[in-house]
C-alpha cells in the first residue's frame, strides 16, 4: 500500500527546482566566504613563520613590516568577516564563533613563534576576547532581564551593548523605565 500522491505540474517542480537552487547558491556563497577568510589567515600565517624563520635573511624578515602584513591580515582576513557576522550575528553566530576560535589559536600560535609583533598579536587577540565576551554578557544581561523583567539596569546593560543601533537603545532605555516592560529579543 502506497500513500496517495498529487500529481506535480511542470511549473511547480521547475519553481520548486529554482528556489532550492537559490538556496543552494547562497549556502554556497556563504562557505566560499568563510572558506576565503580562513584562506587568506593561513596564507598570512605562513608568510609569517617563513619570513621570520630563524634562517631569513634581515631583508626577508623586514617584508611583513614593510607590507604592514599583520594589519593587512586583520583588515582582510579577520576583521571584515567579524563585521559581516555581527550585522547577521543570529544567522550566523555558529559560524562566527567558530572562525573566532580557529584565529583566536592561529593568533596565540603566531604570538608565541613570532613574537616580532608581539604587541600587535595581543590587540588581536584582546579584539577577538572583547567580541566572544560581548556576545556573552549580552546573551547574560538578555536572561537577567527575562528573570527579573521589572530590574532595570538590565536593560541599561543591554542599551550600551546595542550601540551603535539607536532604534534598539531607545527600545532598551524605554523599557529601563517602564513598570512593564516589553519583550526584549530581536
Amino acid at each position: 500500500m502506497q500513500p496517495e500522491t498529487r500529481p506535480i505540474i511542470q511549473e511547480q517542480l521547475v519553481a520548486e527546482v529554482k528556489g532550492i537552487y537559490a538556496g543552494l547558491g547562497l549556502v554556497e556563497a556563504k562557505c566560499i566566504e568563510v572558506d576565503n577568510k580562513q584562506s587568506i589567515c593561513n596564507l598570512h600565517h605562513d608568510f609569517f613563520l617563513a619570513s621570520q624563520h630563524p634562517s631569513a635573511s634581515l631583508g626577508l624578515r623586514r617584508l611583513a613590516s614593510k607590507y604592514a602584513m599583520p594589519a593587512r591580515m586583520w583588515r582582510l582576513g579577520i576583521y571584515s568577516f567579524l563585521e559581516i557576522s555581527r550585522l547577521r550575528l543570529l544567522a550566523s553566530l555558529d559560524n562566527m564563533l567558530a572562525f573566532i576560535y580557529l584565529v583566536y589559536s592561529m593568533m596565540a600560535l603566531l604570538h608565541e613563534t613570532v613574537p616580532v609583533f608581539e604587541d600587535t598579536w595581543i590587540e588581536c587577540l584582546g579584539d577577538l576576547d572583547r567580541e566572544v565576551w560581548t556576545w556573552v554578557a549580552r546573551q547574560c544581561y538578555s536572561k537577567a532581564a527575562d528573570n527579573a523583567p521589572t530590574t532595570g539596569r538590565f536593560y541599561h546593560h543591554l542599551a550600551i551593548f546595542a550601540r551603535p543601533n539607536g532604534i534598539w537603545q531607545l527600545f532598551y532605555y524605554a523599557n529601563l523605565i517602564s513598570p512593564t516592560p516589553a519583550s526584549h529579543n530581536p
